[in-house]
């Protein structure tokens, strides 16, 4: 029974979401829905001696070969159901891992009185928490790189909560104050072997987003020829509740500083459906700033741990490392952008990040450590076409690949990415 209602939970909440906007698009005048269709193609020149991890590799890179490639097709809904009720759901189409069509959000939205000085806000279904800063234009993609840093992969790979958020917005001072605070707190189902794929691959930094039904490939296990084996961010494994909150504080559009914790609350010991629980917590801090000289800054840092703990694989055939895994990651990145007239944009990023055991737990040799540079011009001549180029270096270290994968422990990947884009429906304004 546990494992059906795992199953069945995304479908219920995509369901749930899709017949609202169903009724929505059906009962509401034309131009309370609004429907986009993205898509994005380019060419890739990558320099790395690691395969891809879309095929259970080590690499950090989506693209390890040079070539055409079509990054991603997507269609974004909105949909008004009643004035204080709306409805979003995101699809996209992608080649690489577990393609094909699939969805990435399925919410419902509901803001019982959206003009109140205490603005309150209840979302419900499938959705990425409000964690992001750099990832906030349609379909979660970023207005200023084509690949995201380091921590908005991860979250991108493995957090998509399913359950229901709360937030209250208060504005300070009187009705028209630029100053504003928000608080928010949400419980969810699902997300349990979050983590997975921060200890067997590492960090990456690239732009896939993991849909609902995704596979995603592990690099095979040390010790085994057994092939990559999958891994689904999203299960639910020990039908606990999971839960994250913050606060933030808004100036106008100037600034905005942000603070939250999340807890999947997975029970470590637990096994379902071929996948084991892991227990990942992890703190954020995010920053954005409008600086002089049309300047923009984005700051995001992010720590945590998460712990598996299990002495032998479901076959019985006891695992090869330590018993209990209980090791901390850390990654931050700064981003500076600036807005050349109205149509292009010049953006830099640095990035760091580290995955580590704690000091004399054995083995140690599972960390992974390094830094990034990400360099970007984007132009947007008309409302439907826009296009850039992107340079993207990855300086890292795990000790694991020398000992056990016959692979230098340190790497050196770059990639020029060159990209064209085109939208159906102007984004709103």
């Amino acid at each position: 029974m546990g494992t059906i209602l795992t199953r069945a939970w995304p479908a219920a909440a995509l369901a749930a979401t899709w017949a609202a906007a169903s009724v929505s698009a059906q009962s509401d005048r034309s131009d309370r829905n609004e429907f986009y269709l993205g898509a994005s193609a380019g060419y890739i020149s990558a320099s790395t001696d690691l395969s891809t991890w879309t095929e259970g590799g080590f690499s950090k890179l989506r693209y390890t070969d040079d070539g055409f490639n079509a990054f991603r097709l997507f269609g974004e809904y909105h949909g008004r159901i009643t004035p204080t009720l709306r409805a979003r759901v995101v699809a996209d189409y992608v080649d690489d891992a577990s393609g094909g069509i699939d969805f990435t959000e399925a919410v419902i939205d509901w803001r019982p009185i959206p003009k109140s000085r205490n603005q309150q806000q209840l979302r419900f279904g499938a959705f990425y928490p409000s964690f992001s800063l750099e990832n906030g234009d349609r379909g979660w993609q970023s207005p200023f790189t084509y690949s995201s840093s380091a921590i908005n992969t991860w979250i991108g790979e493995e957090i998509r909560p399913f359950g229901a958020e709360w937030s209250l917005r208060r504005r300070l001072e009187g009705f028209r104050s630029n100053h504003e605070i928000r608080g928010f707190a949400s419980a969810f189902y699902g997300n349990d072997p979050a983590g997975t794929l921060l200890f067997w691959r590492g960090w990456s930094l690239h732009d896939r987003q993991t849909r609902f039904s995704d596979e995603l490939s592990i690099p095979p296990r040390p010790f085994t020829t057994a092939p990559p084996q999958k891994l689904k961010p999203f299960d639910e494994i020990d039908h606990r509740a999971g839960m994250y909150a913050g606060v933030e504080w808004r100036y106008a559009r100037r600034a905005l500083v942000q603070l939250a914790r999340y807890d999947n609350r997975a029970d470590p010991y637990s096994f379902s459906n071929g996948q084991w629980g892991w227990g990942t917590e992890f703190d954020h801090l995010a920053v954005q700033v409008d600086l002089p000289a049309q300047l923009g800054l984005v700051a995001q840092w992010m720590e945590g741990y998460t712990q598996w703990l299990t002495a032998a694989l479901p076959d019985g055939t006891r695992m090869p490392i330590s018993e209990h895994v209980h090791d901390d990651f850390a990654s931050s990145f700064v981003l500076l952008t600036r807005k050349l007239g109205s149509t292009q944009r010049l953006a830099m990023r640095y990035d760091t990040f580290s995955y580590e055991r704690p000091a004399g737990t054995a083995p140690e040799f599972y960390g992974d450590e390094g830094d990034a540079w990400t360099l970007s011009y984007r132009i947007e001549p008309t409302e439907r076409f826009s296009g850039g180029i992107e340079w993207l270096r990855i300086d890292s270290r795990r000790d694991i690949l020398p000992m056990f994968y016959s692979t230098p422990a340190e790497h050196s990947e770059s990639q020029i990415r060159l990209q064209f884009s085109y939208r159906l429906a102007a984004p709103a304004r």
